[in-house]
């Protein structure tokens, strides 16, 4: 473990021990509320850099809030119910199929359900609070606990009595493996190559005349009861040999070259609406009985919506319980609705000789049987976008089966309302979500499975009446569990002297989650939490969640209270790898967490998390981590340079020099910036502003400038304002970092301010840093600017010659026709000296004669003195040689306050030129005496300078 781990594994142990952050909940106990929704993940697994992205988003932003004095909601939340338990269990327990639960006994089965969805909650909410997220981890809301299950069965109610919810035979998405409906937003697509089929319908009464249809999917054909045509199209008797092809106009010729025939005749054109109402045979009703029964079927109905001339042939085959245009014009023109399928995918007992059998493995055998028939003309590969189960992947097959609905599209537009009062960060996340809402269908939200919230609808056997309840009052007993087997021996007493049994099925998993806001807070039964905090004022989650958990928000809260559930939503991407591929086993390429942290602790992987808009997907690249985490030691540097040289803290502010003021300006235009973009929601311009603020001000200017100022020996009266100075910036900036880097903050504090100023127990107790308006000159921070430019035109005017930065130059010449730079440089002229080691600065307006090394900046010219003398000769030596003991004193593990006896051998004259710099010389290695001539003491070096060569020894004073 390296010594940031330790650091970090010592600061995890003082907040449990000393229970800092109930403390910190506790503080702000009255305060405003702010009310954070945590969006639940299941509970299956081991946390992943996407769920620790997503808490690490979390907790900064319950940090900030708190931090503004805010009483932040941070309850965290697990899903626990639905299919993809179900799914794991039974791949646990080599389930095959529904039939297999059955067998093995619907409470056995959700009793594994029940362990598999909870086993890992103590494990992820520990890995969550290893990163440092601070939510309440002793009380998390599930949604398989009777309470919650009350919310959803108040909702449901809500929505029953408001005339929502509808049961009707409609066309949806099964997944047969599943044996379930699939909604809208639980729906993936991926190509698929399948064959599709052109098919002759013949004519009823008429001698070798057909209709002719083209379908991608064959097994659908047996549930045929109509053909589609558009009325404002004109369609043509192709003339085929001995027979006659009624097809659309513009797609003729296409057609004919996918069956290979050249030779054919149009021999007449009618508009598509003169073929309503022709009938056709079916030519399979031999091979399934149910046809018997149909009525009304097999005839040419219009579309003028449904029907394109894209490609097929213009006619569409009709198949109302496998399609949901299908449906909708079967229910607009009265042709039979039929889907003769179980829910695992096979044909019913109603399919003859294809009874059993599933549908899509019928495809080749049916398309065999039109080409017996002489009815198949055409047939060709075609490579499609396919749905999907969202969970178990498997291909899903279009139905008409009874479920019960939400009447979604009624309030379509007051989603779309709701929607639009939202801050969606950024803006067109709501735009994307806006389309999403203009799309939505009904929604089904029976599910016929097992475990999940079960529907609180109970159906008289004897009259049919339904009976919805919203409460566990509402029931004659309670069983201590409502979940299934338990709820469904609940019998209620119909008016009519009947019996009334709950149907079989359980809620759609989306409805569990989209009553979070609510649920969570244990309403209806406890209100006053509910009335102090909703709606919620601040959620974050990935891409999915539009068409999931913010779509179920938003279409239960409208339903139940006629408002958005939520006010504040931060879109967040994916974490992919570096080259934008998703992270899988498969392609070996999967970062966990602790890979990160083990490299680098924490505070780097939050802070390399956070420094990207949240939005874009997150490219995770180790360099870019890195560099980071230079930043990091970088200021860890800083920290240990105030710790070790500041040993005071003066009691009244003292003067301060142009430098001490620029900086307390800097730091407090930072505040500013970092606040308003974190309630903006921009938290990587924060981390950008933070990161750039200890590179390029505090780090390596400012304690540059200050570290004379800092030496232990160092007398001047700016020594205190120094102090002052270091002290104030350094706790500002750890406050300004304790959201997002909880565990540096708290570290700095405790070893750096603490110590020197007392304070609160934790850094993390303390409010946002206020900005003082009255500290920030703009000016002086765009003069300093200017002179940081100037000082990197110097230093490149260096390089162009040699000479290293602490051999000091007779004068720096500035060059320049602008004001801006002639004030800043006339301002700031001994940050000038100092930074660039000059004896003289000066502005002109033309450019010198002379010996200069040159460089350029955006206002004008740089030019450096290069000429030598002997004082700077000897001042360079002073300077070389400083370094070197210094550099001894490092080496040998000598600390600030130890004093040595320091003896130096040279040449004479050598030896005459340092006589001038012995006092300077024990300033600035610490040294309480200096001998020329004679060499004493156990430690020992040599510096070459020139041609010159000083012998140096030293040992400890006590």
């Amino acid at each position: 473990m390296n010594n940031v781990n330790t650091t970090e594994e010592r600061i995890l142990e003082f907040w449990k021990k000393n229970r800092i952050p109930q403390k910190v909940r506790e503080s702000k106990k009255g305060r405003k509320k702010y009310y954070f929704l945590d969006g639940p993940p299941y509970a299956t697994g081991y946390i992943h850099l996407g769920t620790a992205w997503n808490k690490i988003l979390k907790d900064t932003y319950i940090r900030f809030w708190r931090m503004q004095g805010f009483d932040v909601w941070d309850q965290p939340g697990y899903d626990t119910h639905g299919l993809p338990i179900e799914n794991k269990v039974e791949k646990k327990l080599g389930f095959k199929s529904k039939q297999d639960i059955e067998k093995f006994g619907i409470k056995r089965f959700n009793d594994e359900c029940r362990k598999f969805a909870t086993e890992f909650l103590d494990i992820m909410s520990k890995q969550f609070e290893n990163l440092g997220v601070w939510m309440n981890w002793n009380r998390p809301y599930l949604t398989l606990t009777n309470e919650y299950i009350e919310g959803a069965w108040y909702t449901f109610k809500v929505a029953f009595e408001k005339g929502f919810l509808y049961k009707d035979v409609y066309s949806v998405h099964v997944c047969p493996h599943c044996e379930t409906v699939v909604a809208y937003n639980e729906i993936v697509y991926a190509k698929l190559t399948e064959t599709s089929v052109y098919i002759k319908f013949p004519v009823k009464g008429k001698k070798n005349e057909f209709l002719l249809i083209w379908t991608t999917t064959p097994w659908t054909l047996p549930s045929n009861t109509g053909i589609m045509v558009k009325p404002s199209a004109n369609y043509a008797y192709v003339k085929v040999g001995d027979e006659t092809l009624i097809i659309a106009e513009p797609l003729v010729e296409n057609v004919m070259e996918k069956a290979s025939i050249d030779d054919y005749e149009v021999v007449k054109l009618v508009k598509g609406e003169d073929l309503n109402g022709v009938e056709y045979v079916h030519p399979l009703s031999d091979l399934f009985p149910f046809h018997k029964k149909l009525k009304n079927a097999w005839r040419v109905v219009l579309s003028e919506q449904y029907v394109t001339l894209d490609e097929g042939t213009g006619l569409v085959h009709t198949a109302p319980g496998h399609g949901e245009e299908d449906y909708k014009v079967a229910k607009e023109t009265g042709l039979p609705i039929v889907s003769p399928l179980n829910m695992n995918g096979t044909y019913n007992k109603e399919c003859g000789k294809f009874s059993g059998m599933f549908a899509k493995d019928a495809d080749p055998i049916i398309i065999d049987e039109f080409r017996k028939r002489g009815l198949l003309f055409a047939q060709e590969d075609v490579t499609h976008d396919y749905p999907l189960c969202w969970r178990c992947k498997s291909p899903l097959l279009f139905m008409a089966v009874p479920q019960w609905f939400f009447k979604v599209t009624r309030i379509r537009d007051k989603l779309l309302e709701e929607n639009s009062k939202v801050n969606w960060i950024p803006e067109w996340a709501g735009k994307r979500m806006e389309n999403w809402l203009k799309s939505l269908g009904d929604w089904p939200v029976s599910r016929q499975r097992y475990w999940g919230i079960p529907l609180p609808i109970w159906v008289c056997e004897k009259c049919g009446k339904i009976k919805v309840i919203g409460s566990r009052k509402e029931l004659p007993k309670v069983p201590e569990d409502l979940h299934r087997p338990y709820i469904d021996e609940i019998k209620l007493n119909c008016e009519c002297g009947g019996t009334m049994k709950r149907i079989p099925d359980v809620l759609d998993v989306w409805f569990d989650s989209g009553l979070a806001s609510w649920a969570s807070l244990g309403y209806p039964n406890k209100k006053d939490l509910f009335a102090k905090l909703w709606p919620s004022d601040f959620q974050t989650e990935g891409p999915d969640q539009i068409r999931g958990w913010w779509n179920s928000q938003l279409i239960t809260s409208v339903i139940t209270f006629g408002k958005a559930p939520y006010k504040n939503i931060l879109f967040h991407g994916f974490i992919l790898d570096a080259h934008g591929n998703k992270m899988s086993k498969s392609l070996g390429n999967i970062i966990a967490p602790e890979d990160v942290m083990k490299k680098y602790g924490r505070d780097v992987f939050r802070f390399y998390l956070l420094s990207s808009p949240a939005w874009n997907d997150f490219y995770f690249n180790w360099d870019d981590a890195e560099n980071i985490n230079r930043m990091f030691n970088i200021l860890r540097n800083v920290f240990q340079f105030v710790k070790t040289y500041v040993s005071k803290v003066p009691k009244e502010k003292p003067e301060l020099n142009i430098e001490d003021r620029w900086i307390i300006s800097r730091v407090n235009s930072l505040i500013l910036v970092c606040e308003n973009n974190f309630k903006h929601f921009h938290h990587h311009r924060a981390a950008e502003a933070i990161s750039d603020f200890i590179l390029k001000d505090f780090s390596r200017w400012y304690i540059k400038l200050v570290r004379d100022r800092t030496w232990p020996l160092y007398e001047g009266k700016d020594k205190y304002a120094a102090f002052y100075t270091l002290i104030n910036v350094t706790e500002n900036l750890i406050k300004l970092l304790a959201p997002m880097c909880p565990f540096i903050a708290e570290d700095a504090y405790q070893t750096v301010i603490k110590p020197l100023k007392g304070g609160l127990e934790s850094i993390h107790l303390y409010n946002y840093p206020e900005a003082k308006k009255t500290l920030i000159d703009e000016e002086l921070e765009e003069s300093m600017n200017i002179v940081r430019d100037v000082f990197e035109a110097s230093s490149a005017a260096r390089q162009c010659v040699g000479i290293r930065l602490r051999w000091p130059l007779r004068a720096l010449l500035i060059v320049t026709k602008d004001k801006k730079v002639e004030n800043a440089v006339k301002r700031l002229k001994p940050v000038l000296m100092k930074m660039c080691n000059v004896k003289h600065v000066e502005v002109r307006s033309k450019e010198p004669s002379g010996k200069f090394s040159t460089g350029e900046f955006d206002g004008g010219k740089v030019f450096l003195d290069l000429t030598e003398d002997k004082n700077l000769m000897e001042e360079r030596l002073y300077r070389e040689l400083v370094r070197k003991i210094q550099a001894m004193r490092k080496e040998h593990k000598f600390v600030v306050s130890e004093k040595i006896g320091l003896t130096l051998a040279s040449d004479h004259e050598t030896e005459e030129s340092l006589k001038k710099y012995v006092d300077a010389l024990k300033r600035s290695v610490g040294a309480t005496s200096v001998t020329l001539g004679r060499l004493e003491g156990k430690y020992e070096g040599n510096l070459m300078f020139m041609d010159k060569k000083i012998r140096i020894k030293f040992e400890k004073v006590e």
